[in-house]
């Protein structure tokens, strides 16, 4: 792992006393914020090096110093830029957070329209889906959930050897109210509506539990490369490969038998590494035919490394079967 540790603040699920948690343990001066460009919340270091100039590099640079980075994005906007970073994030039964943030925006936001008309509108549905990108909740590092938030906090320290204090703003002030809130046909709806949030959260609560608990102490600064190779199937190989300190499609060497036997450059569109936030454009894979190789006999190995020499792709090497 390396710092910082990502969390999705997924808005009305506990988030603002998870933050407040990593403050007091952390300190503020290491916790980054982005809750938008135009929010007077989000850090200086985010706003010059994301909004102003949009420099990966140097946001990369300056985050890795941070221990902490929150707020109101999707997995993908930072999963590649800090891609050995932690991320984790709190679930919350749908129809409880939707009547939650209902009842936070006729308070602080001056909405005055009803809970059906909040809830009918777009940007209000899936709201736990879209920050998550589409990935499901097994595969980012750890979750909480919102109504176990005491026992989710022991959780995370058990697993990443912290000591988050137990802070509560907000956390069950709207707890409960759900029924006296909406009507059974407004609960039915938010339910469909929200059909994917509900489909996550009812995955989130299986899951919860069985969690890999094991206390993870070694934060690292990230490498360079990262990539993985797919199994041989009818004489080709596909996989992807990504340089992160230039997101340029990267240069790959393969090897027969540890000898230099090909060039490619890994460039091919992979919209399952661009969708699970991976890389940014998913301009990074590869296909290789066994025909492009030239002799090649059963048992040979395959091995396929970046152009530096030193990292091999995961998965590699490749024997070609018998």
């Amino acid at each position: 792992m390396q710092f910082p540790i990502i969390y999705l603040h997924i808005p009305k699920t506990a988030g603002t006393s998870f933050r407040k948690s990593a403050e007091q343990y952390f300190g503020p001066d290491q916790v980054l914020n982005d809750y938008g460009e135009k929010s007077s919340s989000t850090s200086e270091d985010i706003r010059s090096a994301f909004y102003d100039s949009n420099d990966i590099a140097a946001l990369r640079k300056v985050g890795v110093k941070y221990k902490f980075l929150t707020g109101h994005f999707s997995l993908a906007k930072y999963r590649e830029i800090f891609p050995n970073s932690p991320i984790v994030t709190f679930f919350r039964n749908p129809v409880e957070r939707v009547v939650s943030e209902y009842i936070h925006f006729t308070s602080h936001y001056g909405f005055i329209g009803d809970l059906r008309e909040f809830y009918t509108r777009p940007q209000f549905q899936n709201r736990q889906h879209k920050a998550m990108s589409q990935c499901a909740p097994e595969d980012i590092d750890y979750f909480g959930i919102t109504a176990e938030y005491h026992k989710s906090l022991q959780m995370f320290n058990q697993r990443y050897g912290t000591n988050f204090p137990l802070v509560k703003l907000n956390v069950g002030k709207y707890e409960g109210i759900t029924d006296s809130v909406a009507s059974e046909a407004e609960i039915a709806e938010i339910e469909e509506l929200n059909n994917k949030d509900v489909e996550l959260y009812k995955t989130a609560l299986e899951c919860f539990d069985s969690q890999k608990l094991a206390n993870v102490h070694s934060f690292k600064t990230v490498k360079r490369f990262c990539g993985s190779v797919g199994v041989l199937n009818q004489g080709k190989i596909k996989g992807w490969t990504i340089d992160r300190e230039s997101n340029d499609p990267a240069k790959v060497v393969v090897y027969i038998n540890d000898k230099v036997r090909k060039n490619i450059t890994a460039d091919v569109y992979r919209e399952d590494v661009q969708r699970k936030g991976f890389h940014v454009n998913g301009k990074c894979g590869f296909t290789l035919s066994l025909d492009e190789l030239g002799p090649i006999t059963s048992g040979d190995r395959i091995s396929i490394r970046v152009n530096d020499g030193e990292f091999e792709l995961t998965n590699s090497p490749v024997t070609v079967p018998g």
